[in-house]
């Protein structure tokens, strides 16, 4: 027992040292923590928002924009379509009137030339004489309504002393090598059908026109085949008298048809027949109206052209 005394003495005295320390020792309090509230947030995302939404209104109002342009170009492009439409009707209307207007014209000279050719067959050579020309282009239609009219006088069965045939007064050989260019199959009658003869007449001037492009030369080979042409471009005597006349003839009365249908083909009622005939009624039968017209008088025409070509050798 005596041995343990000191160490539990000293244990003690260790003991109360540190219950002494516990008690005079005062721990150091711990440092304070801000916390900083920041003010304003809502104003911020509140600008945040009216931004965006100023972006998203621009955005769509240049949308909008581009949209409104793409709607003005394809608005103008529809006004200029229409315009131009518009024009081509017009320009077509206007063709339209002066072709009517060229051809009643030409039917009525026809009718002048030739006092028995009827009305329907006179508008048909016209016609024929018109649509071979715009096929042919540098055949002026006029120039074809003068040869014809000094050729034959518009007789679809006129037969001149050489035999040259037909509206315009073609020679067979040369009928022949025109209807093997036009792929036809060449008959006696062929050059008697005024549809052929109108066509193979305006392919030969055609070429002739592509081998001069002069229409005296043209019509010096028309009228007289290639020597007289060349002896027209050389005025020498050995020229046919035929062909000295003729290439005068006709352009002196191509000139006098131009001036005459540049202020307007006349169209007067006795160019057209009487002018007191009946007309057709509605509701008559066809036999009452040609049995009435039969007891009409007859159909007073203008001076007949003198055609003098009749018995030319034309178109060799």
């Amino acid at each position: 027992m005596g041995r343990n005394e000191p160490l539990s003495r000293s244990s003690e005295e260790y003991a109360d040292r540190r219950l002494r320390l516990a008690l005079t020792h005062h721990p150091e309090p711990p440092e304070p923590r801000t916390i900083v509230i920041r003010q304003g947030s809502g104003w911020q995302l509140a600008f945040l928002f009216l931004c965006l939404l100023f972006m998203a209104v621009v955005l769509l109002g240049h949308h909008e924009l581009r949209g409104l342009d793409a709607r003005n170009h394809a608005t103008g492009a529809a006004i200029a379509s229409a315009e131009r439409k518009l024009q081509q009707l017009e320009s077509g209307i206007g063709y339209d009137a002066r072709r009517r207007q060229v051809l009643l014209g030409m039917r009525n000279h026809i009718l002048k030339v030739n006092p028995k050719v009827s009305l329907a067959d006179a508008y048909l050579y016209a016609r024929l004489a018109l649509d071979v020309t715009e096929k042919y282009p540098s055949v002026d239609p006029l120039l074809l309504l003068a040869i014809g009219t000094v050729e034959s006088g518009y007789d679809p069965q006129a037969k001149s002393r050489a035999d040259a045939r037909g509206l315009y007064q073609i020679w067979p050989s040369t009928g022949r090598m025109l209807a093997r260019s036009l792929g036809w199959n060449y008959e006696e009658t062929t050059l008697y059908d005024p549809e052929k003869n109108t066509e193979a007449a305006a392919l030969y001037l055609d070429i002739l026109f592509a081998a001069y492009n002069d229409p005296q030369m043209v019509l010096a080979e028309y009228n007289g085949g290639p020597v007289n042409a060349g002896y027209y471009r050389a005025d020498v005597a050995a020229l046919a008298a035929e062909t000295r006349n003729y290439v005068p003839r006709v352009l002196e009365l191509y000139a006098r048809l131009k001036d005459q249908f540049e202020t307007g083909p006349t169209l007067q009622a006795e160019l057209y027949g009487n002018a007191q005939r009946e007309g057709k009624l509605l509701g008559v039968r066809s036999s009452a109206v040609v049995s009435r017209s039969a007891s009409a008088p007859a159909r007073t025409s203008g001076p007949a052209a003198d055609p003098g070509g009749s018995g030319s050798p034309s178109a060799r």
